[in-house]
């Protein structure tokens, strides 16, 4: 069993993706269906609270520490973290002590909103870690032409405009200032996808939760 600090539950194809920190060693988990890193469903996702109430939270991350039972470790070179869910159920725990802090890249694995695929099949960029909790300056939310949710920010000193895949609900609520957050993102780097201009498969970088 693992006590995981759930930092991120974002919408991934026809399910979602969760990812968290293990509360006793800061690493990162990204909680998997199969070894092809597939998206959990709303049932997968299902934890019971401290009073028993058994709770499914669709995009926002739980912010949560959660016990679950894990299966075995299935990377890929661009997402190292990948371990299987198993059926047992999550149970939202509390800890004596917790060692989650952010974390310090000097990047977010280069500029831009993307990697392509073939440099990390090819090796010429190596993923330690697709996931980071980072706190950034200069955080600005909006939708731009397209109808696609981004977020402008700086960290140290790069400028970066990320797709953002919380609730639409809540990231309307940060870009109409009815909800705070303290410049904390979870990013994520996303499967391959085509890209149907370029015909190249790509891994975005994306905002997969705001604190």
């Amino acid at each position: 069993m693992a006590n995981i600090h759930i930092l991120a539950n974002s919408r991934k194809l026809s399910g979602y993706c969760v990812a968290g920190k293990d509360v006793a060693t800061n690493k990162w988990v990204r909680l998997v269906g199969d070894k092809n890193g597939a998206e959990l469903d709303l049932n997968g996702i299902a934890f019971t609270d401290f009073a028993g109430i058994k709770h499914k939270i669709p995009y926002e991350p739980f912010n949560r520490i959660i016990q679950i039972n894990l299966g075995s470790q299935v990377p890929l070179n661009y997402q190292p973290e990948n371990v299987l869910i198993n059926n047992s159920p999550w149970q939202e725990v509390q800890v004596a002590k917790s060692n989650i802090s952010c974390d310090d890249p000097d990047d977010l694995w280069g500029t831009g909103d993307r990697i392509k695929a073939s440099d990390i099949n090819e090796c010429r960029i190596n993923i330690a870690q697709s996931l980071y909790l980072i706190e950034v300056t200069d955080l600005r939310f909006y939708t731009n032409d397209y109808n696609a949710n981004r977020a402008y920010f700086c960290y140290k000193n790069n400028e970066y405009n990320l797709g953002v895949t919380i609730n639409p609900s809540a990231f309307n609520d940060i870009v109409s200032e009815k909800r705070e957050h303290n410049n904390i993102l979870t990013i994520s780097l996303a499967g391959p996808f085509l890209n149907k201009y370029s015909n190249q498969l790509e891994h975005y970088k994306l905002v997969a939760a705001v604190f």
